[in-house]
């Protein structure tokens, strides 16, 4: 039972670490194999501490319909 309980916690950590790493336009995927290395805590704080890149923002563009 303990297993399951430090599996979800480790998943939700994960998840943080993933949706702090889009947030501040950082490779999520880098983020996530560094905190399985290290630990999820350490890489949580290190990633909230920097700066967010600027960087492309997916909008979503509407197209203009052609009249002919």
């Amino acid at each position: 039972m303990e297993i399951i309980i430090f599996l979800l916690v480790l998943l939700a950590l994960v998840y943080v670490i993933f949706k702090v790493a889009k947030s501040k336009n950082r490779e999520p995927a880098g983020w996530i194999l560094s905190s399985i290395i290290i630990s999820p805590l350490i890489i949580l704080l290190i990633l909230a501490c920097m700066p967010t890149l600027k960087g492309k923002k997916k909008t979503i563009k509407k197209r203009k319909k052609s009249r002919k």
